[in-house]
């Protein structure tokens, strides 16, 4: 028997929202400045001791390093597969079809305008808040989120968190709760947020630690090094790698055209050899390579090439790149390293970035389905919110038909049995809310699965590489309709 939960809703909540975001501290009417710094102008050594946290590295970094920002790039794109929302009844835990249209309700009202009397809507939409969400979670492994409600405590939009200005006040009783530490230009120092439309998800939290250190934390001094080498290699190439015009004048021929008047001062003398070097120079300097260079027969031009010079950076950069991959926890591949064996198939390689793209999902999950379960309480409905992110699938759409066919059969079973309700299937089979006239189709029995009709996988190849390169799709699916 389900043990009975009492949802008790607070007894205050506010009409407006409580945390700041980097437009709060801006006056009404005034114009946003655009903070934004040019990379160009910070060097590998300047980042190394100017920055004062290490998300304010990493955040710099995903800008100026195209490692570190090809990663948080891949690992969004990857772990936005896009989520799926279903409500349960509270003490029953029992699908509810009503908590679940309430909840895509309160989504629509992110994603759609429905008021266009106050001008531009700054809502963002559910994807939006999604995709920030990922990227906060990988640069800082956290997120935090505020639901704000309006006028009549019912929630207007989801506003998330720079999780960089939460710190947290001890209760005494072992517990916590957060506060937002504001810049002292804002005017405000710090806001208390011991409210319940705040929520903080982490990831891989450390119970030695008070705060959650980023998850890509290695990857800075990597980061950084591997700039730092490639400046060197930079300047060693500019030094000695290049071929050099070396221009040699001709001492004694440049004093037969000395002037009269400088042939007994030593002074004249240094300066008319410096103002016919300085001329040298400047026309040399100044041509292009498609230019001629004539001169008098008092100047000797010569190339000097770079021999036996070189260093082959080779081993030493595939090294670094390779402990800047591991340190990103990406693969090469995804970064664009063209290291030696990183470029071939490999299963396991894929499968973990995968695992790795879906724990950055988890805190995601848990803020939202917090954030909607109140938000459908606030609507008088007692129960609660699951969101889920849907599976992540590199294979092509085509090649998905058959992997689809197989779910929707499986589920259509368990519809037939009883074992789910007609709402659950539909919400399964992500075909929204059941048709007017429709008849319900739960424990009739309508569908009969036979082990013969079971779908067969695709055998293994001896290949490995053979393996990798052919795709498993079931030949078949689908069962036989009674």
């Amino acid at each position: 028997m389900a043990t009975e939960k009492q949802v008790i809703l607070p007894r205050r909540l506010l009409n407006k929202a409580t945390t700041r975001t980097a437009y709060s501290k801006y006056p009404s009417g005034s114009t946003v400045p655009d903070n934004n710094i040019p990379t160009s102008q910070v060097t590998a050594t300047a980042l190394r001791s100017s920055y004062t946290s290490n998300i304010e590295a990493l955040r710099l970094l995903v800008r100026k390093n195209g490692n570190v920002g090809s990663s948080v790039f891949s690992f969004v794109e990857i772990a936005k597969s896009g989520i799926s929302t279903k409500a349960y009844t509270t003490n029953t835990n029992i699908f509810n079809p009503e908590a679940t249209a309430i909840c895509k309700s309160v989504i629509a009202a992110l994603d759609t305008v429905y008021d266009y009397s106050k001008g531009y809507s700054d809502i963002q939409s559910m994807d939006g808040i999604v995709e920030t969400l990922l990227r906060e979670a990988v640069i800082t492994s956290q997120v935090a989120i505020e639901l704000v409600l309006d006028k009549s405590r019912l929630p207007s939009r989801i506003s998330p968190i720079a999780t960089e200005t939460v710190r947290w006040v001890s209760r005494g009783d072992g517990t916590v709760y957060p506060l937002q530490r504001l810049a002292a230009a804002s005017g405000e120092s710090e806001i208390e947020l011991n409210i319940p439309t705040v929520w903080v998800g982490k990831v891989h939290r450390d119970l030695t630690r008070n705060y959650v250190t980023p998850m890509l934390e290695p990857s800075i001094d990597m980061a950084i090094y591997y700039d730092e080498f490639i400046d060197d290699m930079r300047r060693a190439v500019r030094i000695s790698g290049h071929s050099r015009l070396v221009v040699t004048l001709e001492a004694e021929k440049i004093l037969a055209a000395l002037p009269e008047e400088a042939q007994d001062d030593y002074s004249k003398t240094q300066e008319f050899l410096e103002a016919v070097r300085s001329d040298v120079e400047t026309l040399v300097k100044s041509m292009q390579p498609e230019d001629a260079l004539v001169t008098y027969d008092s100047v000797e031009v010569d190339e000097v090439q770079s021999r036996d010079v070189k260093t082959d950076y080779t081993q030493l950069l595939t090294a670094i790149s390779g402990m800047l991959a591991t340190s990103l926890k990406s693969h090469p591949s995804i970064l664009g390293l063209r290291l030696e064996g990183s470029q071939s198939l490999s299963n396991t390689e894929s499968m973990v970035f995968l695992k790795i793209a879906k724990g950055i999902q988890r805190p995601v999950e848990e803020v939202l389905s917090r954030a909607l379960t109140l938000a459908v309480r606030l609507y008088g409905v007692d129960a609660y919110v699951k969101v889920k992110f849907n599976a992540i699938n590199l294979r092509p759409e085509d090649e998905l038909e058959a992997y689809r066919t197989m779910r929707q059969a499986r589920i259509l079973e368990l519809l037939s049995l009883g074992l789910i309700t007609d709402e659950q299937a539909a919400e399964d089979l992500q075909i929204g809310s059941l048709p007017e006239g429709y008849t319900l189709l739960s424990g009739t029995n309508f569908q009969v699965q036979s082990s013969n009709n079971m779908a067969t996988a695709v055998g293994v190849s001896k290949d490995p590489q053979g393996n990798a390169l052919t795709p498993n799709t079931p030949k078949k699916a689908g069962g036989k309709s009674q």
